[in-house]
């Protein structure tokens, strides 16, 4: 008995959703009907000589479409000429990387559910996610030279080098499009929560772990590891396994050593001593950003160790560490609306609070912006006029090593100190004001003897005769000079 040929598939258009038992063959029919080939003689051409199914897609590459597109051009009409135009060229290169974005996922393509509106607005993501690897291909030494992590020196630096190398290997692109840190991601099997990441994330979270391009992949990054260990004290714990030249095994013997037994207690004690010693009193001793960011780095490391804290716990201990008085009144509201039922997670009372400091921040800039009016000439390294003092500062070893250093500049900048046949501009006006002031105590003790001598008049001298108004005798008849002593003998 002959088998029946099987039914010829007629594609559908518009809203309208094919079946979802299509073959490959059929789903080529179909996606090629959306992107505007309707020829049944044409399709069947491209399905019979290009591509019949999704692994015959996938194999392609924007090349083999390009050739593929310029062959069919060319040739004579009874050969099967196919002219497609730029517009279905460019849908047909989307299909390519729409087909490949599955793999890159480890899943499979298909088509079911969808519509050619739904399928033409896929393709176009497809177009747009494959235009940004090509630029970022371009800029990858750019990249690569900001990110680069450095040298594994030792166990204090892994934390953070760690997750710079991550993102150092994110920003190269792997043989299938995918990004590197892929490789070492700590999961073996594809996240399940992927499916709500942004594209790029999900195809690090789920690209396979295995196959032609991964062995490529995987000793692109052994090879990153062993560059940024070797001649290091780190590079021990990658000897054992360098002979897999497998970036995966490379980076798990690495974090078997570093996040081991003995380096968790290390790291909790970190996050302990955090806990106890980590306070906000306000911004000159402890910027609130660098202490959201010391909080941050101690919940990490709660979590790494699997000792994760509650939102609540967070909450709490964020309002317990904030002892600045100005923050007070955002805490209890804060807490007010925890007791009225509102769900507060520790990122928006994190946030809150940071918008009330950067509000005080202002209040102070703007009341010291127009104290300077009223009081000018307070102690400081400015003048009235705003200008920077470059002569004598009483305050000097009190001003900061900023201050110092602003005053310095300035006496270099108007060459203070650098006058023509030597000598020093402020040592002069220093010595200056001295001798001004021994004028001013010499002229207020004379006025004083003279005084004296008006009440005490010597034997009949006249007081004032030239000869008594002169300062030696008067300085003479006070501290027991000759004329002191004639008195003394007359009695």
């Amino acid at each position: 008995m002959e088998e029946e040929p099987r039914p010829v598939y007629q594609p559908v258009a518009g809203m309208e959703v094919p079946r979802a038992d299509l073959s490959d063959q059929d789903a080529m029919i179909q996606m090629l009907h959306w992107i505007g080939i309707v020829n049944v003689e044409q399709r069947n051409i491209i399905i019979r000589d290009c591509f019949s199914d999704f692994r015959d897609l996938v194999r392609l590459d924007e090349k083999d479409i390009s050739n593929m597109i310029k062959d069919l051009g060319g040739r004579t009409a009874a050969g099967g000429r196919l002219n497609l135009g730029t517009k279905k060229s460019k849908l047909m290169t989307g299909m390519l990387h729409w087909a490949k974005d599955f793999g890159r996922v480890s899943e499979k393509p298909s088509i079911e559910g969808m519509s050619q509106a739904t399928f033409l607005d896929e393709l176009d993501r497809a177009i747009d996610r494959a235009d940004y690897r090509h630029r970022a291909s371009e800029q990858l030494s750019t990249r690569a030279k900001e990110s680069d992590p450095g040298p594994l020196k030792s166990e204090r630096d892994w934390k953070d080098w760690e997750q710079k190398f991550t993102n150092y290997a994110g920003c190269h692109f792997g043989s299938a499009g995918v990004p590197l840190s892929y490789v070492i991601r700590k999961n073996d099997d594809p996240d399940p929560s992927a499916n709500d990441f942004k594209f790029v994330a999900r195809t690090i979270a789920c690209a396979p772990l295995s196959g032609t391009a991964y062995e490529h992949d995987s000793l692109q990054v052994h090879e990153m590891l062993v560059n940024f260990t070797t001649g290091q004290a780190s590079h021990a714990w990658i000897k054992a396994v360098e002979k897999f030249e497998d970036g995966r095994r490379s980076m798990k013997a690495l974090r078997d050593h570093f996040e081991g037994k003995g380096n968790a207690t290390r790291n909790l004690a970190e996050a302990n001593r955090l806990r106890e010693s980590l306070y906000y009193k306000n911004e000159k001793s402890l910027a609130f950003e660098k202490f959201l960011s010391m909080m941050q780095d101690m919940f990490n490391i709660y979590a790494q160790e699997d000792q994760d804290l509650s939102e609540k716990s967070k909450i709490e201990l964020l309002f317990s560490k904030v002892q600045h008085q100005g923050l007070q009144a955002a805490i209890e509201a804060l807490r007010t609306k925890e007791v009225e039922g509102v769900d507060l997670t520790y990122t928006a009372a994190a946030n809150h609070l940071s918008t009330t400091v950067a509000r005080l921040a202002a209040h102070t800039g703007n009341r010291n912006i127009s104290g300077v009016g009223v009081q000018p000439s307070g102690p400081g390294i400015y003048n009235p006029d705003g200008s920077i003092k470059t002569g004598h500062i009483s305050n000097w070893r009190s001003l900061s090593n900023e201050e110092r250093s602003k005053v310095l500049n300035e006496r270099k900048r108007l060459g203070a100190g650098k006058k023509k046949g030597g000598g020093d501009k402020s040592s002069n006006d220093q010595a200056a004001n001295t001798m001004k002031q021994l004028r001013h105590q010499n002229q207020k003790q004379r006025r004083k003897i003279k005084a004296l001598m008006r009440k005490n008049p010597d034997d009949g001298e006249d007081s004032d005769s030239d000869e008594s108004a002169k300062p030696v005798n008067d300085a003479g008849d006070q501290f027991g000079g000759k004329n002191s002593k004639k008195k003394s003998k007359s009695k």
